[in-house]
């Protein structure tokens, strides 16, 4: 077989087994292996919660996540799309206008002046979800947004063990385009997951140990509190460890919660 032919059967087989993600948007998703890793923390320093106990291991299968937060640009490509700003339920897919990022002009959706790349915050979770099904992906779990973002070495945050603000998108004056902190990158190349915006989840708030078949996975249920991840340029710092549970009403939508998608 001459160099070109085996090269070209290469990858035919490549195209075989690799998986092709076909989605509206345009958003960078990196891979997160399969394998286990630490859940939760112990509970007991002054910037952990009760709620995050206890410390377990847990194992998941091989996901991809978002590169970045979902922005304004994409968002307003979905709400152009769809035309609407209620899902087929009638739920509210954002926040109050006053606060938003976006603005309708002339019947068309477009992100405010200079706020291109800004991550799309104050949206509902029924805004955050449907976006990902109209995306082809779906939400991460509060389990796989946890192992994106601190690996399996179990980091407090996405860069290590210590809190350095120099890593992430924090203070009141400080909200700006995705991607912006390089430097505090978690172990699988995803940005921004700690500080920018808080991240919507699908998880249902529920105590540990997380179980994805005791309800708080179910599609079903769409009124229960929700868990946040990642901390968010307003607040305290301390909350933007990969542990900490934010736990708003699906209904709710605030400037400083957003979203991700994974697959």
């Amino acid at each position: 077989m001459s160099t070109h032919a085996a090269t070209c059967m290469f990858l035919v087989l490549l195209c075989l087994v690799a998986p092709v993600w076909a989605a509206n948007d345009d958003v960078e998703m990196v891979p997160v292996p399969a394998g286990e890793f630490t859940m939760g923390g112990q509970g007991k320093a002054v910037d952990e919660d009760a709620m995050e106990r206890p410390e377990a291991k847990l194992a998941l299968p091989d996901f991809a996540i978002d590169k970045t937060e979902v922005t304004t640009t994409q968002y307003c490509k979905f709400l152009n799309t769809l035309v609407t700003t209620k899902d087929e339920a009638g739920h509210a897919l954002l926040g109050m206008p006053k606060y938003l990022s976006v603005e309708e002009v002339n019947g068309h959706w477009q992100p405010k002046g200079g706020r291109e790349r800004w991550p799309m915050g104050n949206v509902t979770w029924y805004g955050a979800l449907a976006y990902a099904k109209w995306a082809g992906k779906r939400l991460p779990t509060e389990a796989e947004f946890e192992k994106a973002a601190r690996g399996s070495d179990g980091r407090k945050f996405p860069w290590g063990a210590d809190l350095d603000q120099s890593k992430l998108r924090f203070g009141q004056d400080n909200l700006g385009p995705v991607g912006g902190y390089p430097a505090g990158a978690s172990p699988c190349g995803a940005l921004d997951m700690a500080g920018s915006v808080w991240e919507w989840t699908s998880s249902v708030f529920k105590p540990y140990p997380y179980v994805a078949d005791d309800g708080r996975e179910d599609p079903a249920n769409i009124t229960d509190r929700r868990v946040a991840r990642g901390g968010s340029f307003t607040g305290e710092p301390y909350l933007a460890t990969t542990t900490y549970r934010f736990r708003p009403y699906p209904w709710e939508a605030y400037p400083f919660l957003g979203f991700r998608c994974a697959r």
